[in-house]
């Protein structure tokens, strides 16, 4: 039961101390999907990013992709966890 109960968890929305939403004028149209092995370009990172909505698709972001969004809770800072795939998400 516990297994059931974190993987529901862990595949449901995204709460708003984790969420990010990109800044005015920018947006993801230009960043592709990733593959099977990750990223085309290896100074990208296969990611998740978590939107107000939900999780993105797996799509490829340099390390600097904080800078293009920010916080849902303007409290919380931008940051990208490393990992296959990686989360891009907000923390204290």
């Amino acid at each position: 039961m516990f297994s059931v109960l974190a993987v529901c968890a862990s595949s449901c929305g995204v709460s708003e101390d984790e969420a990010v939403r990109p800044r005015e004028g920018e947006g993801f149209s230009d960043a592709p999907y990733c593959g099977s092995f990750g990223c085309v370009n290896p100074y990208q990172y296969c990611a998740e990013v978590f939107l107000e909505f939900g999780r993105s698709p797996p799509i490829c972001v340099f390390d600097d992709v904080c800078e293009r969004l920010e916080c849902v809770n303007s409290n919380r800072t931008c940051a990208l966890f490393d990992g296959f795939p990686a989360q891009v998400k907000c923390i204290d």
